[in-house]
This record gives structure tokens, C-alpha cells and sequence, in this order.
């Protein structure tokens, strides 16, 4: 070693404690005060409901005698169920990391292809299509013609709740 070298003393026994700067508590209570709806909320809407269904599945139907797991194990043990529960695992595992990787050959050949405008075109065509069919949809819902669209028709049945129909409104045509 060196002659320079610095060591580290250790600090004595009588060492007063470092002080915090001043303040440092009302930042963390303005922190506080921030999250706290948002905690809140999450405590209402998402947490209670989730640990009370959890409780409640744990009960017969009427709710007045503990089964423990007896439900679960009914769940399971139906074979409609284990295959639903069987296509919802491939529609959350396979079917993105089959879209995912549909994707990236797609950006690859779309840089490394010279004719990379067909594979472009045959990416992003789907969704001018789809831009398209929505526009037809809303021009088809909000037609001019007061008597025919879906929006007028739900106008109408929000104006026929305030404004009574006259006295034959039940005849048929």
C-alpha cells in the first residue's frame, strides 16, 4: 500500500445523529395526500370486492355454512368448465406469442425484402379497411333521415320517456 491511502475512522460512541433537513416530513405528507384517493379507490373498488368474493366463494350458495373449498372442487371436477378454462389459457399464452412473432416477420421482411411496399400494404391494410367499415357504421347509425339510424332511434326513446305519445301510439300500421 501507499502512504496516501486514506482510511475510514470509525465514528465514536457519543456521535450525535445526522440531521434530517427541514421539511423532509411535509414532503412525504404531500405525497401522502396525493395517493391517498387514488389508494382509496383502490380499496373500494378493486381490493374489497376481490378478498369479499374470495370469502363469499368459500360459502354454500344461501350463504350461512362454511364449505371451505367444496366449491372449487365442483368447479373443477366439470369437464365444461376445465375446457373453458383450458381455452382461456391458450387464448392468453399461445395466441399473442403466436401474433407477436406473425409480427416480427412481418417487420423483418419489411426491412430486409426490396419489395417491402406488397408486405406494408398487406400489414397495414387491415386497418384502413377497419377505418372504413367504422366509418360506414356510424353513417349508417346516424342517418339524416329523422325516422331511420339507431342514434334517432334512441333519441326518440329518450324523448318518448319525457313527452307522452299521443293516444293511438299502439296501433299497428
Amino acid at each position: 500500500m501507499s502512504s496516501s491511502s486514506v482510511t475510514a475512522v470509525p465514528p465514536a460512541t457519543g456521535a450525535p445523529t445526522p440531521v434530517r433537513e427541514p421539511g423532509a416530513w411535509r414532503r412525504y405528507a404531500v405525497s401522502a395526500g396525493f395517493l391517498a384517493p387514488a389508494v382509496v379507490a383502490l380499496g373500494v373498488w378493486i381490493v374489497y370486492p376481490a378478498v369479499y368474493t374470495v370469502i363469499r366463494s368459500l360459502f354454500d350458495r344461501s350463504g350461512s355454512h362454511f364449505i371451505w373449498i367444496d366449491n372449487y372442487k365442483t368447479l373443477f371436477s366439470t369437464s365444461v368448465i376445465r375446457t373453458a378454462i383450458k381455452n382461456n389459457a391458450i387464448w392468453v399464452a399461445v395466441v399473442p406469442a403466436l401474433v407477436t412473432s406473425i409480427g416480427l416477420v412481418f417487420a423483418v421482411l419489411t426491412e430486409r425484402v426490396s419489395w417491402a411496399v406488397a408486405f406494408k400494404t398487406a400489414v397495414f391494410m387491415p386497418m384502413a379497411i377497419s377505418l372504413f367499415a367504422a366509418g360506414v357504421i356510424w353513417r349508417i347509425m346516424d342517418a339524416q333521415d329523422p325516422k331511420l339510424g339507431a342514434v334517432n332511434a334512441g333519441l326518440r326513446v329518450v324523448h318518448d320517456a319525457f313527452v307522452t305519445p299521443g293516444p293511438l301510439s299502439d296501433a299497428s300500421p
